[in-house]
């Protein structure tokens, strides 16, 4: 909202007005306005005093303003913050209490005690809430702040002199006209804790409360190779990007201690192979992690892949690879699918196979989309998950619509075999669901996912235990394996596993598919194409139930209950070095297909979580900017005081020169004055034609520096001064 300001008196921009030392804030709350629009509410303590214009500009200087309070509910609300004897002054002799600064003052010439009363933005004064007896006008009063009555804290208000020194403490509020980013709803069915995110174009991670508060932040080298997550013993656990020409996404994985310092780190990235996507740290502090290996042409026709599905004239299937950092970072465990492949289209070769009768393999051949299918991205694994029940590692697949589960108890060299390991099976899928027609037992009206990410096991102790759960991206681009129609809607897929307690998975009957047929619960918006995601994206369950959701091409994420209400939205305002201003629209990039905050995926812990035991949690103020802050609007007079009274210069705020004009009312003014905020006279103009020209020089002709200025005509009984700003 535009701000206007009209002046309390003279003095009051004398008195205090330099830079403010020694206040201090609460962490700002937040406040959903009668128009939804997120308010931010910060009540500042002043331990030595401060006055109204102080205040005022205190407030501007963080890109708010003093608090205006238009409702009941936001009184009761306000109150509420301010309601601790931090913030109110007891009046030596009287007692009584006098509370925080707000917004509203009284202009000048108005009928005492109680015309005129206006706030410092553009809203209006309807609703009123002076204590009994208020205002008064005792001692030219008029600004507003909380009190007073003898020794109780009121939650009504009280004129006093803008020159006041002695109240300690003001509300300062944030807003924009539109809520477009950061927190755009919180609802008390929200489960409290912190969600930590990493924007894909920036080399920053954020961890922000669920009232939208920056709690902390990690720098960083690279951008995000995909999942950044908080490790038990407190250390950030992220892949980064070194933008390997060879295969473009990925490469190394680091962990990252409170302060930003890298502790250790992990490169595998050369000309033929190349970490990408996901890792992830086993309970032993291995790490797993998802890598490309590169396949000569002459290597995939060598194992039978057709050669007019290599477009690219190369194949990078995935491998899996096991580092031990404890132990100079040795590969302890791979896993190769390579191993794992059959194919039907030359029966030269020895993996040569009825591809519908062995599930647990992987068609060589099999490609759901295309052009994809030809690319050297061939199965594109974008998630891993743990269970540690069970010592099996799940792979979501993300170009067969699949996820698999494969042992990881076996050794290196049974994982390269089909027996071996506790389940017996080696290397091979111990189970694969999502897309039969994959392995030849169903078509594409079979498809349960569109273009997966995050697949995971959902924990013990959240609702649905046990269950496998992803997030459907739902892509469309005009080829097969797109959701019937060609509509553009993402969801979030819960299904349960035929599995036993012993982590066997029950195997299908000739030529059915692995179960179940259908989900256990699905989330869908309505409409379903108000939630779509071509790509990257991921849910949580959390403690109470509900699920945490990622967005990735908006940078939205949301919390749902079970029965999908959404009871929390944030929108991430941040991309590559851009904080966005509140009330922005954020641009899409050059695809036109994802927002320029978009991000893979994000984390959620609670309160109790280990690795947030023992740090700073003190939350500050939200990410994005707010532009609430104007200062050449906060130079004018308001439109309510009659042209005639009105003092203006343009520019302001100005570079070089600014001039200076004044209404008829100062028709008897002599000159005009320029002083410092500490109240010193640095500049006499003389007056000519209602005004000046002031070229920021004081009277023995130096440049003044860059800063705040005020203005008033000399000879003037009104009291009324104008702020300016000098650039430079």
């Amino acid at each position: 909202m535009t701000m206007r300001r009209s002046s309390v008196s003279f003095a009051t921009f004398l008195v205090g007005v330099a830079l403010i030392a020694g206040i201090a804030g609460a962490s700002p709350e937040p406040w959903v306005h009668p128009d939804g629009t997120i308010h931010y509410y910060d009540v500042i303590n002043t331990p030595s005093g401060i006055n109204w214009n102080a205040a005022f500009d205190s407030a501007e200087d963080y890109g708010g303003y003093l608090a205006t309070i238009t409702s009941q509910t936001e009184n009761n609300f306000v109150f509420s913050l301010i309601d601790s004897t931090r913030y109110w002054y007891q009046r030596p002799g009287t007692g009584k209490l006098a509370g925080p600064w707000l917004g509203g003052s009284q202009l000048f010439g108005s009928q005492e005690p109680d015309s005129g009363w206006h706030w410092g933005t553009s809203e209006s004064m309807n609703f009123l809430n002076w204590s009994p007896g208020q205002p008064d006008n005792n001692g030219s009063e008029n600004a507003i702040h909380f009190g007073e009555s003898a020794g109780v804290r009121v939650p009504t208000w009280d004129d006093a002199a803008g020159t006041d020194d002695s109240i300690r403490g003001l509300v300062r509020e944030l807003s924009a006209s539109k809520t477009t980013l950061g927190l755009t709803r919180y609802d008390s069915a929200a489960l409290n804790g912190y969600t930590l995110f990493s924007p894909g174009t920036s080399t920053e991670t954020y961890l922000i409360d669920k009232k939208g508060r920056i709690v902390h932040s990690w720098p960083g080298t690279y951008t995000p190779a995909a999942a950044t997550v908080l490790l038990p013993k407190g250390t950030l656990f992220r892949a980064a990007n070194l933008n390997n020409p060879a295969f473009k996404n990925g490469g190394r994985v680091e962990e990252v201690d409170w302060n930003g310092n890298v502790t250790w780190g992990y490169t595998y990235s050369d000309s033929t192979h190349c970490q990408h996507h996901d890792a992830i740290v086993l309970p032993n502090g291995h790490v797993v992690m998802i890598a490309f290996e590169k396949k000569s042409k002459a290597e995939a026709i060598a194992a039978g892949r057709d050669t007019t599905k290599l477009r690219q004239g190369m194949l990078c299937p995935e491998e899996l690879i096991e580092v031990d950092p404890a132990n100079n970072d040795n590969i302890v465990w791979q896993w190769h699918l390579w191993d794992h492949v059959i194919q039907d289209n030359d029966s030269t070769k020895a993996n040569y196979g009825v591809v519908g009768n062995h599930p647990e393999l992987v068609d060589l051949n099999f490609f759901l989309m295309s052009p994809v299918g030809g690319n050297a991205d061939w199965v594109h694994a974008n998630a891993l998950d743990y269970n540690a029940h069970f010592d099996q590692i799940m792979v979501s697949a993300h170009n067969f619509d699949e996820i698999w589960i494969i042992d990881h108890s076996t050794t290196t060299a049974q994982a390269a075999t089909h027996t071996g390991g506790h389940y017996g099976h080696g290397g091979d899928l111990l189970y694969r669901w999502g897309d039969p027609w994959a392995y030849r037992r169903g078509d594409s009206t079979n498809l349960q996912f569109f273009s997966q990410h995050n697949a995971q096991w959902i924990r013990d102790g959240l609702r649905g235990a046990g269950h496998m759960m992803a997030f459907s991206n739902g892509w469309v681009d005009g080829v097969q394996g797109n959701r019937p129609g060609g509509i553009k809607y993402s969801q979030v897929v819960e299904f349960v596993p035929p599995c036993d307690s012993l982590g066997n998975y029950t195997a299908p009957d000739s030529g059915k598919p692995y179960g179940p047929d259908s989900a256990y619960w699905v989330y869908t918006a309505n409409p379903e194409t108000s939630f779509y995601a071509r790509n990257g994206s991921g849910a949580q369950r959390l403690p109470n139930g509900n699920t945490l959701i990622c967005e990735q091409r908006n940078g939205r994420f949301f919390e749902i209950t079970p029965d999908t209400q959404i009871v929390w939205t944030y929108i991430n305002p941040t991309s590559d070095t851009t904080i966005y201003n509140q009330g922005d629209t954020v641009p899409y990039d050059a695809t036109g297909q994802d927002r320029l905050n978009r991000l893979f995926r994000i984390a959620f812990y609670t309160p109790d979580y280990p690795g947030l035991v023992g740090h700073d949690l003190t939350p500050g103020y939200p990410i994005e900017r707010y532009t609430t802050k104007q200062t050449a609007a906060v130079s004018e007079a308001p439109t309510s005081i009659p042209a005639a009274r009105r003092i203006s210069a343009l520019p302001n705020p100005f570079a070089r020169r600014t001039t200076i004009s004044f209404g008829p009312r100062y028709s008897g003014a002599s000159a005009v004055e320029i002083f410092a905020v500490d109240g010193r006279l640095l500049r006499t103009l003389a007056l000519t034609h209602g005004g000046a020209a002031w070229d920021g020089t004081d009277n023995a002709g130096r440049q003044v520096s860059r800063g705040i200025y005020y203005c008033r005509p000399r000879g003037s009984d009104s009291g009324q001064a104008l702020k300016l700003v000098k650039l430079n």
